[in-house]
């Protein structure tokens, strides 16, 4: 039987045991109901998971007797940044990118995004997602959590110098050049950005290509703005894990 997994921060494990959030205690003791003795996951976000048994101190939950399990491994840090849309649509394609190992998401406002959300309401929505982002990372048994970030312009995330050392790369479905294997050839870190519903608009194609993101498409049909993200994610992700298994190897996957 798979073992139960919950969330518990870096800074709450020490000493070679973890004392679970308040909700993590509760969906173990009262909606689990698991008794003291057995054995759980647990993981901190930040790539690191461990096995230990449960044991209870008054009203807390500590996971005691930990083993150190073995990490994740990644060829590059994978960047999403995609055009904010309606809010379930957003929310499922974060979920999936999230199974995917996406590294971290930007939600972009774009010319033509569908929503825009009040600047009194980002936070609050940013901590929603996150929340989604970790329990997406704790059913598909990874040990990170994809950073989620406030909603940003188009414009500024293109201008960010975090991403200068990153290949980027922009998805349009009006581009001649379909999609090629040997794009990410080099790539160690990536930034893939999926525009709205309604497309991007040609000022933002032109000021990805002035930054140094190379523009491909997905192919001839028309994708929904979160079928686009998944899609992209996808065939990149297939693509670094070719190329890391070949580098394992000694093969040549792009001959």
């Amino acid at each position: 039987m798979t073992r139960r997994r919950f969330y518990v921060p870096r800074e709450s494990i020490q000493n070679g045991s973890a004392h679970l959030p308040p909700d993590q205690s509760h969906h173990l003791r009262d909606v689990l109901r698991l008794g003291a003795g057995e054995i759980v996951e647990i993981f901190d976000g930040e790539g690191a998971g461990y096995a230990g048994e449960v044991a209870f101190h008054d009203s807390a939950v500590v996971i005691h007797r930990l083993e150190r399990l073995a990490g994740e491994r990644s060829r590059a840090r994978l960047v999403l940044a995609a055009a904010l849309t309606k809010p379930a649509k957003f929310e499922w394609m974060l979920q999936k990118a999230t199974e995917l190992g996406v590294h971290e998401i930007i939600p972009l406002n774009t010319l033509r995004s569908e929503i825009g959300i009040p600047a009194d309401k980002a936070a609050s929505r940013c901590e929603r997602w996150n929340r989604i982002a970790r329990e997406a990372s704790k059913q598909c048994r990874r040990f990170s959590v994809p950073r989620v970030r406030m909603p940003m312009p188009c414009s500024e995330m293109l201008r960010r110098e975090e991403f200068s050392g990153f290949s980027g790369f922009l998805f349009h479905q009006n581009t001649a050049e379909l999609w090629r294997r040997d794009a990410i050839r080099t790539a160690k870190d990536i930034v893939l950005c999926v525009g709205p519903a309604g497309g991007w608009d040609d000022s933002e194609v032109e000021e990805a290509g002035r930054a140094g993101y190379r523009i491909f498409s997905l192919g001839p049909w028309v994708l929904r703005a979160e079928t686009a993200a998944i899609a992209a994610v996808s065939v990149v992700q297939y693509h670094l894990n070719l190329q890391s298994s070949a580098d394992s190897s000694g093969e040549n996957p792009l001959k």
